[in-house]
């Protein structure tokens, strides 16, 4: 990737008078240079919007010159010349105004200037469309620029770039041409008439229905490139700001505290950072509306949260928002998305998250038949690990994913495996029966392994255990503190018999360490039940793999070293 470089003007804004462009109108001759505006906030402009801009200025400089010298003969050149220190898009809709004027047949009774500016092409594009191409983006302030962007997600690079020792996510929307955001512009108009003139209710607002619906649209209206389409797309649902973070697969959550301030996100590789995406007023109530009416439940004062799925075929995720008065500093938004391409155990082992011995013991567990148990705190990293090892199965085993409102494994059909998937919903006292008789159903479609994608319930647990007792291998996922805390759990909270802990399999523990800002999830524990003592609470566990503080790794215990010598010696 080229290099790019930063010009900044400090204390002019994109909406500068002609005065200020004249300052400015000789520079930007890199294509690579992006454009900066520093005051109160940043906005950015790339190359591209910078020279679109400087040709309506200049059009705009020859429209002063043309009516300043009939502004003796003629009110409207009087008029328009004195917004000459006016902001541009102040001074355009003056002159705009003659020009429209002259197309209904209203003709300036001493000047034939309003002729000669309907000439000039820059001029001609209409409020929305130069608004639509030259929106800035909101750029926090105070951060270095470090060179070339680390990446691309068209039609986004991706720079990282530093603020006060912290990392900055930062997507500019620079592979995007202006013609096409124009262009852009102009098919979502007529997307939006097509849609007043033929659609009737009822209609849906699910996110991938209304998405899917005008992609078929706008591709009988014209050809876009894949990137310039999901621009237009987004656009035209409002959520356009927040697309870089919905489209990046290194993006696994993100989060806004409040209206008005900027997103900052979990990174798959630089983890915890900062981010340059404002997120305003009307994206969030786009997306609270979209969430809604994925979760099929209204929003209120009385009932302030919305948890729902989204799914469309940019991307998949989970979103939980909370409106005021729950939330008072005003609309808050957590989402969380999975990522299109697994991470599997080679990623794994090269983000030290597992080291290769204990990765080698999880697999010969795996195909010897054992169920395992992923348990730690929220964000721990506990599904990436499940669905790493659901990888690794054999591909003549048939499987059954069974998840409750969004899928979080993913489809491994283009790997030649057999695996069925179920979304089994909770929440409601309807949804929680007819989660239970899913799972329930399981014991008669004779599964040779069940990935149960997060037990959240004491319905969950019994049919966790249920399973586990009629011989089906599982895999699951658990929020818990401590393996003993999980068991406890499983028998004081959920009521399960503490003879039947004896069925669980391996028990892996995640945990999310603070870096110094930043975040890094590691394997810590690696333990099984101890079977051949009748516990007078819960049985005792026996560690195989333990975090060694001291040496920041994950360390096999004697335990597992006396289990390995009969392997090692034959």
């Amino acid at each position: 990737m080229k290099s790019g470089s930063l010009k900044i003007y400090h204390n002019i804004s994109p909406w500068m008078s002609l005065s200020e462009f004249e300052q400015i109108s000789g520079d930007l001759t890199s294509p690579c240079t992006l454009c900066l505006f520093s005051g109160k906030k940043g906005f950015l402009l790339s190359w591209a919007q910078f020279q679109m801009l400087r040709k309506v200025c200049q059009d705009l400089c020859m429209s002063i010159d043309l009516l300043s010298r009939r502004t003796k003969d003629c009110a409207f050149a009087k008029e328009v010349c004195s917004y000459r220190d006016s902001g541009w898009p102040e001074l355009l809709s003056k002159i705009r105004r003659g020009i429209r004027n002259r197309k209904k047949g209203i003709k300036c009774r001493f000047c034939g200037a309003c002729k000669e500016l309907a000439g000039l092409k820059s001029l001609l594009f209409s409020r929305g469309e130069l608004s639509f191409s030259l929106r800035p983006q909101v750029f926090p302030p105070n951060i270095v620029p470090l060179g070339s962007p680390e990446y691309s997600i068209p039609p986004y690079s991706v720079y990282i770039m530093k603020r006060s020792g912290s990392l900055v996510y930062v997507p500019v929307l620079d592979l995007l041409t202006v013609e096409e955001r124009i262009k852009s512009f102009r098919l979502v108009r007529r997307i939006r008439k097509n849609e007043h003139r033929h659609l009737k209710p009822p209609f849906s607002i699910e996110l991938g229905r209304v998405i899917e619906e005008r992609r078929a649209i706008l591709r009988e209206l014209s050809k876009l490139s894949a990137a310039a389409e999901n621009f237009a797309l987004y656009s035209s649902v409002g959520l356009a700001d927040l697309l870089p973070l919905l489209i990046d697969d290194n993006i696994g959550e993100f989060y806004a505290d409040s209206p008005g301030t900027f997103a900052y996100i979990d990174h798959r590789e630089l983890g915890r950072c900062e981010s340059s995406v404002w997120v305003g007023t009307r994206v969030i109530e786009r997306l609270l509306a979209f969430s809604a009416s994925g979760s099929g439940r209204a929003y209120d004062y009385l009932n302030p949260s919305v948890k729902a799925s989204i799914k469309t075929k940019e991307f998949q995720a989970r979103v939980s928002i909370d409106t005021p008065p729950l939330s008072f500093e005003g609309t808050s938004i957590d989402v969380r998305k999975f990522f299109r391409n697994p991470t599997d155990f080679g990623m794994l082992i090269r983000n030290k998250t597992i080291p290769v011995e204990a990765v080698s013991y999880l697999l010969k567990k795996l195909r010897a038949g054992s169920s395992f148990s992923i348990y730690g705190e929220s964000g721990s990293g506990k599904t990436t690990l499940a669905i790493a090892l659901d990888l690794e199965t054999p591909p003549h085993w048939r499987k059954y994913s069974v998840e409750s409102d969004v899928a979080e494994n993913v489809t491994q059909r283009q790997f030649g495996k057999h695996q069925v998937r179920l979304l089994a919903a909770t929440g409601s006292e309807g949804s929680a029966e007819r989660r239970k008789k899913v799972l329930d159903s399981l014991l008669h479609k004779s599964p040779d392994y069940v990935f149960f994608g997060e037990v959240l319930s004491e319905s969950d647990s019994r049919a966790l255990f249920q399973l586990l007792a009629s011989g089906i291998r599982c895999i699951h996922t658990v929020h818990a503190p401590s393996g003993e805390g999980l068991l406890r759990r499983f028998v004081y909270q959920h009521h399960i018999p503490v003879i039947c802990l004896s069925d669980l399999g391996i028990l892996v523990q995640m945990r999310r360490f603070d870096t110094g800002g930043n975040f890094a999830r590691k394997v810590v524990r690696i333990s099984e039940v101890i079977r051949d003592e009748v516990p007078v609470d819960v049985p005792p566990l026996r560690d195989l793999f333990l975090w060694d503080a001291a040496s920041g790794q994950l360390e096999p215990t004697p335990a597992y070293l006396e289990m390995s010598i009969p392997a090692q010696g034959m």
